[in-house]
This record gives C-alpha cells, sequence and structure tokens, in this order.
C-alpha cells in the first residue's frame, strides 16, 4: 500500500495520542525531563524573542506546555475536547496558565491578525492535501506577527520510511494516512515568508522505526554509527532527521 491520505476522527486521535499516563504524571515527567522530544527545545530556541505562540493541532498539550514553563504565553488550538480537557488538565498540574480553542485548523481561525508572534505546529500537516496545507499555511502567517514554524515528518529519513512502511504493511501502523514532505517552502513563499530556513532534527528517533523490522536492531546500529546520528535537536547530518523543521520569518 503506497502512501495515501486518510485521516482519523477528533475522538481516535485522542485515543491513539493516550499514553497510559494522566496529565498529572504527564506533568511530572515534565517537571523531571525539562522535555518531551528532542524538538521541544529547538521550540524554546527558536522562540527566544517572542513572547506570545499559537499552537495548531495542539494534540494533549506537551509543546506548548513546555514553551509556557520558558515564560511564553500560549494559545492551544485543536479540534478534539479531550485533547483540550488533558491539556488544561497538564497545565493545572504545572500551575500555567493558557488559552484553549477547539477549532478546524482547515478553517479561517478564530484569531486575530499578528495576535501571536508565533504560529507553530508539530506533526499535523502531513495529514492534509496541498491544498489544505496551502490555506492553513497562509492563516498561520496571517496571524503570526513574527515567524511560522511547521514541523513534519521527514521524506528523505531513510529509517522512517521504511519501518513505516514495513508497519503498514504489517497492520502495525496506527498514525493514519501519514504522509511525509521532502519541503514546505513552496508554501511559505506563497504565504509570503520573507526569509525560509529548513533542516531536519531528531535523526535517533528516525531509526527507532525500524525496531519492528527482522534485522532493524542491527540495521539501527549500522545507520547510527555510519552517519553519528544523535538524540539531540541540533541539525541532522545528511537530514535524515525524523522531523523536517521550516520556519518562516514575517520580516
Amino acid at each position: 500500500m503506497a502512501d495515501k491520505m486518510w485521516n482519523l476522527t477528533a475522538d481516535q486521535w485522542s485515543n491513539v495520542l493516550k499514553s497510559g499516563d494522566d496529565a498529572a504524571a504527564v506533568g511530572a515527567r515534565l517537571r523531571k525531563s525539562g522535555a518531551f522530544v528532542p524538538w521541544s527545545h529547538l521550540l524554546v530556541e527558536e522562540s527566544a524573542d517572542c513572547e506570545s505562540t499559537v499552537d495548531l493541532g495542539s494534540g494533549r498539550g506537551e509543546h506548548s506546555a513546555v514553551l509556557a514553563r520558558a515564560g511564553r504565553q500560549t494559545t492551544l488550538v485543536d479540534w478534539s475536547l479531550e485533547n483540550l480537557a488533558f491539556s488544561r488538565s497538564l497545565y493545572d498540574s504545572l500551575g500555567l496558565t493558557g488559552h484553549f480553542c477547539r477549532a478546524d485548523i482547515t478553517k479561517p481561525l478564530p484569531l486575530g491578525t499578528g495576535s501571536a508572534d508565533l504560529v507553530f505546529s508539530c506533526g499535523v500537516f502531513e495529514y492534509f492535501n496541498a491544498q489544505q496545507i496551502e490555506a492553513i499555511t497562509t492563516e498561520a502567517f496571517r496571524v503570526a506577527r513574527k515567524r511560522v514554524i511547521l514541523m513534519v515528518p521527514n521524506a528523505a529519513a531513510i529509517g522512517y520510511r521504511l519501518g513505516k512502511w514495513y508497519m503498514e504493511r504489517t497492520g502495525k501502523w496506527e498514525w493514519g494516512g501519514e504522509v511525509p514532505s521532502f519541503t514546505l517552502k513552496p508554501y511559505f513563499r506563497k504565504a509570503g515568508a520573507q526569509s525560509i530556513r529548513e533542516f531536519s532534527v531528531a535523526s535517533r528517533h528516525s531509526i527507532d522505526f525500524l525496531a519492528p523490522l527482522p534485522g532493524g536492531a542491527r540495521a539501527a546500529d549500522v545507520l547510527t554509527r555510519t552517519l553519528h546520528l544523535t538524540h539531540h535537536h541540533q541539525r541532522s547530518r545528511l537530514r535524515q532527521g525524523y522531523l523536517l523543521v521550516t520556519t518562516g520569518e514575517k520580516r
């Protein structure tokens, strides 16, 4: 089965995102580790000059919680009431305040023009077609005062692509019709970005997708040693990171 665009309902996404932990347990883990995934640190760095952020497709709220702990005023936008309820509980457990907005991001956002310094999204745009991506990116740049950051699975990451291919064919893939991208630059240009940077991060996370394959552990070890892969949020060598990061400035 080739990569095919299909999506899950709001309730199905909420179920997929569940980890078995309650919000208090997730909050305790964040206090201990300081972040949930390597790219959480990247968001903090890329928003160093920002006071306010908007998270499109915020899921359980972990990324925004990291930013809130770093002093950002955060707005979380998601279409799942259950996800937003979890996010509120997570914020409460951490003593944080935020704004929580239920909305379909494929439609005009109920947010003012230039109302946030940074608009970002992580692991969402891979579920939309080209027309939808163009429309959402345009809206993101309307709302953003300084920059937009979009993070999607990286089509150039060998480990991730092989693992995804195998899990889809063995019925083990649970993340919907995820379509990775080689670049999002054309959408940023059309939305009017003044300058664009693009790179990949989380290379070690990419090869974790090889685990279900026969001989996957050995292949992962070879790739790790050959490419000097790390869990860090620095740019990956040869663009082998799991996440493609596209950043566009308003000015």
